[in-house]
């Protein structure tokens, strides 16, 4: 259920663009979408949900960094080794400036060590404001480098926003955009 980052309210919809048919103007009389106009940008972040109740739209590209309540950075080791002794690490970063690492050995959903820091809000309000960026900028000013690798480690990248929606990107830990902003941050905290 998507949440309006705005009045909180759960009474939202997704915003339909191009020409509508007659069964989206219907859907639209009844509360179940919104029309949006028949002109977008091309790689342009563009509104896609919208709230009934205060009439405010929005996508979480286009939401300030403010509106991000967790971001869940994923390592896993894929190096050769069995699945029994592959590890894997997550991180968790809130706004409060908590951080949280969690380390597993094998497929184990149980973690066997926890770690629990504390940064400066304002570091933790950095880090979003580098992702939120790069995720909220035009395709063609995006910049994202990937670096991939066929034997390392890879990671998942997670961001909750307020709305209660999530950004999930996947890739190599090769020297790319996402991965080297996270292990910046997660080698300052956790001291490796």
């Amino acid at each position: 259920m998507v949440v309006c980052p705005k009045c909180r309210s759960d009474r939202t919809v997704p915003i339909l663009y191009g020409y509508p048919s007659h069964e989206a103007f219907e859907a639209e009389e009844r509360g179940e979408l919104i029309l949006g106009g028949c002109e977008m940008i091309d790689g342009m972040p563009h509104e896609d949900c919208g709230c009934l109740d205060c009439g405010y739209r929005w996508s979480k590209e286009l939401l300030p960094a403010t509106q991000i309540t967790k971001i869940r950075y994923k390592v896993v080791e894929n190096g050769p080794c069995t699945i029994d002794s592959q590890q894997s690490w997550v991180y968790e970063i809130y706004p409060d400036g908590r951080c949280k690492e969690y380390t597993y050995q094998g497929q184990n959903r149980k973690y066997q060590f926890k770690t629990e820091e504390k940064v400066s809000e304002k570091k933790a309000y950095r880090l979003a404001c580098s992702l939120q960026k790069i995720i909220g900028a035009p395709l063609w000013e995006k910049n994202i480098v990937e670096g991939q690798v066929c034997d390392g480690c890879s990671y998942e990248l997670q961001i909750t926003y307020v709305d209660k929606r999530k950004e999930i990107i996947n890739g190599d830990v090769a020297g790319g955009t996402f991965d080297s902003i996270l292990e910046k941050f997660v080698r300052s905290v956790f001291q490796e």
